[in-house]
């Protein structure tokens, strides 16, 4: 009989299992600093960045109108209710950064492009954003939507 018998495979089985763990946990933390939304990874001094975007409706024949006041029964800010998204005329903090920030709303403005059946003549939104990184250096980045097929709306 051996006493021993089963731990010497119990105790490789175990080392692999906290090696994997620790490894999956490095490559989520790693990843953190690629992905926009630094999804697993700790910063302890976050951007005190401020942004704010003037979002338009680009028609069929080519006027820029600004969703502001709302556009065919709809409103900006019952459609995009996230991440300090639903107000982006007003300036104000960057919750996770200036890029996380900017993929949140290129995503609203593909979700809102393809989701407001009521609105005939808007083609795409685009959004000019004015963004201050950390207090100091002013930024603009100009984001627009899917192209909406306006085909079957007619």
């Amino acid at each position: 009989m051996n006493p021993g018998g089963g731990r010497g495979w119990r105790r490789a089985a175990a080392a692999i299992f906290f090696a994997a763990c620790v490894l999956t946990q490095l490559v989520f933390v790693v990843r953190a600093y690629d992905h926009p939304h630094n999804l697993f990874g700790y910063q302890p001094f976050p951007q005190s960045s401020t942004w704010d975007a003037q979002i338009v409706r680009v028609l069929r024949d080519g006027r820029r109108v600004s969703i502001r006041n709302g556009w065919e029964g709809y409103r900006w800010e019952r459609l995009v209710r996230d991440r300090g998204l639903s107000h982006p005329f007003v300036h104000h903090r960057a919750h996770n950064g200036i890029e996380s920030t900017l993929a949140f709303l290129q995503d609203a403005l593909n979700w809102v492009a393809l989701n407001t059946p009521r609105d005939r003549e808007t083609v795409r939104f685009e959004a000019e954003v004015h963004a201050v990184r950390n207090g100091h250096r002013d930024e603009r980045y100009q984001l627009v939507s899917v192209e909406r097929d306006l085909e079957d709306a007619r």
